[in-house]
């Protein structure tokens, strides 16, 4: 190696650490660290392997580490560093990496963020290698000479604020690594019938999935833009199933309030059987809010909610729960709730320490609490099949009694001491069948 050239420090040679050492090697002469040890592969490569203090005695110092590990390293290095270091990064979201660049490394280096749209497998046969480039601070004489290697690389620049980059990569190499792992759990195999399409997405998967899970991760996790992304996916692949099926297609998935055993869960059940739709899967949310958030995320079609009760009143979390929701009614129903005291097998009524259940149950069944336990707490769980669940996992004392459906009771093996003990008898509650703005009727 040409010791003549200027060294440039590399910490980081995974994959893309190691394209970048061979191409900054045309013009300088790479010292490389890494946080593993390295040392055998980095000199079987051909060039030298340092401490990160050494790296770190470079003009210019190039960071190729995995996003989730820079804000660690920046925290190591920023103390040893010297009056107009540069700093270059080369990681796939800036916002993040920027900020802490910005709020780690003194003022006295420079910094320069870019983005190489390129990797180790599509090097060698892109023949538009493009490199966002954002200057955050660096000198004109530095920015002068970096965007001249860049180019004899065969890079064309691309100038673009770091907002911006990490907007537009959500949706391009964000949305390609997330098709592509979907595709992968799918177990996506090539067939004797590909077509030409087929064939150019495969490759989707192959390529992207070559990357690391920790490289996949980093590039969703990190990027402000991502969660946006996602939301605006399943809401065109509903639009899309919406085109498959026509609009009095049943829905695929169900959502209730509670879990197993609840009244929401029986409010469903008599629901699907009531409407006629056959075999539909149901998913527990646990709370209202829980069924308001699986809508808005295209984990089910339609949820299904408490709404009011003949003695307990309105039921306060789900008036919370639509008043931040965007969804819309699309039927309402009544269920008799017949209220049983849950307990542990071979617990007697006088053994009772305590009584817990949701505030619903707990006010249905008031008379009744007070005439036979005043004495003992009433506390509040928040769902009344959750609470036989968290008895029967011994969540609670064995003597504690809970306030459930007997289907609670017969899926969490607890006894039914008491049935129908709800103050009134005719004992109704309103249930509401919610959907997304702009579901078919």
């Amino acid at each position: 190696m040409n010791s003549t050239k200027q060294k440039v420090g590399l910490i980081g040679f995974g994959r893309f650490g190691a394209l970048l050492a061979d191409l900054l090697a045309r013009d300088f002469q790479p010292i490389i660290s890494d946080e593993r040890d390295l040392s055998t592969s980095v000199e079987a490569a051909g060039y030298p392997w340092a401490d990160i203090e050494t790296v770190m005695q470079q003009s210019v110092v190039f960071f190729a580490v995995p996003i989730s590990r820079m804000a660690n390293l920046l925290d190591q290095v920023a103390p040893v560093t010297r009056p107009n270091q540069l700093f270059i990064d080369v990681a796939s979201v800036k916002t993040r990496i920027r900020d802490w660049m910005v709020a780690k490394l003194p003022e006295h280096v420079q910094i320069l963020n870019t983005h190489p749209m390129f990797g180790p497998d599509s090097y060698k046969r892109d023949r538009d290698l493009r490199m966002v480039f954002c200057p955050t601070r660096i000198d004109t004489k530095a920015k002068s000479l970096w965007s001249k290697t860049f180019e004899s690389w065969g890079c064309r620049l691309i100038d673009l604020s770091v907002e911006e980059h990490d907007r537009l990569a959500a949706r391009s190499q964000g949305i390609t690594h997330f098709v592509g792992r979907v595709m992968k759990g799918m177990d996506i195999q090539s067939t004797a019938v590909d077509t030409h399409g087929f064939r150019q997405v495969h490759h989707v998967v192959e390529q992207t999935c070559q990357d690391t899970e920790e490289l996949f991760h980093d590039l969703q996790f990190y990027n402000p833009y991502t969660a946006e992304m996602l939301t605006d996916f399943s809401r065109s692949v509903h639009n899309v199933k919406m085109r498959v099926y026509r609009p009095d297609s049943p829905p695929e998935i169900i959502g209730y309030q509670g879990i197993p055993g609840s009244f929401s869960e029986e409010a469903t059940r008599n629901y699907i059987q009531e409407k006629n739709l056959g075999e539909i899967e149901t998913k527990p949310c646990l709370s209202s809010q829980g069924v308001m958030h699986s809508l808005a995320t295209f984990e089910i079609d339609r949820g299904i909610i408490a709404m009011e009760n003949a003695r307990g009143g309105v039921v306060h979390e789900s008036i919370h729960a639509l008043g931040r929701a965007r969804c819309k009614v699309r039927t309402m129903f009544h269920i008799q709730v017949n209220q049983c005291l849950i307990t542990k097998p071979g617990v007697a009524l006088d053994e009772i320490t305590e009584v817990r259940s949701h505030p619903q149950a707990l006010k249905q069944c008031s008379r009744y609490l007070t005439d036979n336990y005043t004495h003992l707490p009433q506390i509040e769980a928040e769902d009344t099949a959750e609470a036989a669940r968290k008895l029967h996992a011994g969540e609670y004392s064995d003597t504690t009694a809970v306030i459930a459906p007997a289907r609670a009771a017969e899926i969490y093996d607890l006894t039914v001491s008491k049935f129908g003990i709800q103050d009134l008898k005719d004992n109704k509650t309103l249930f509401l069948v919610v959907e997304r703005t702009g579901t078919p009727n």
